[in-house]
């Protein structure tokens, strides 16, 4: 007799860095969402080759790895983590681009989740966090931005289902709507 397996539910939360994506996750951890961060990929790839863990090194190495194993080898360094998983609910932060979305496709149903928020709140939270990746000025800031969207982060943002804008929420405001979002797809 042949069971179908049932698809797993995907949810790609997208956006620059700063915008939120993190505190999503933590939100959604708290609904029962397995969360999978694409950059856990690569900072474990880091550590691999004894690379430091800063945003220099860890940015080329996501260019290095997407240059030699394709446009969605950090997706692909994700799948088993995926398969994996009897959570039927996953969220993945960090998708950068179409490819990464058309191979979850292949794995899962979709739903491409936007954060916006402005340059000037997004520096704010990354300087907070105090992560070893965190902008050091503005000039590396803005570098890190234009280097996201020239991977195929903009073609992502466009696609997006559902936009939530991060502009000014308190972090209450921004934990009902994801809340509300999260809900909802469930």
């Amino acid at each position: 007799m042949y069971v179908m397996t049932e698809r797993k539910n995907l949810i790609c939360v997208t956006g620059l860095p700063g915008a939120g994506k993190s505190l999503f996750c933590e939100i959604g951890n708290r609904l029962n969402y397995e969360i999978i961060i694409m950059g856990d990929q690569v900072r474990k790839e880091a550590k691999k080759r004894g690379l430091n863990n800063d945003t220099k090194s860890l940015s080329k190495l996501m260019i290095e790895l997407r240059e030699k194993r394709g446009k969605n080898a950090i997706a692909n360094m994700c799948e088993e983590e995926i398969n994996k998983s009897t959570n039927k609910n996953i969220i993945i932060d960090g998708i950068r681009n179409i490819e990464e979305i058309e191979l979850f496709s292949q794995i899962g149903n979709v739903k491409i989740i936007l954060i916006k928020n402005t340059s000037e709140q997004r520096i704010k939270f990354l300087q907070e966090r105090k992560r070893s990746d965190a902008p050091i000025n503005e000039k590396e800031f803005n570098k890190r931005d234009e280097k996201e969207l020239e991977i195929g982060l903009k073609e992502v943002m466009k696609r997006a289902e559902i936009v939530i804008e991060n502009i000014d929420l308190t972090k209450e405001e921004f934990t009902k709507r994801t809340e509300l979002i999260l809900s909802n797809l469930l």
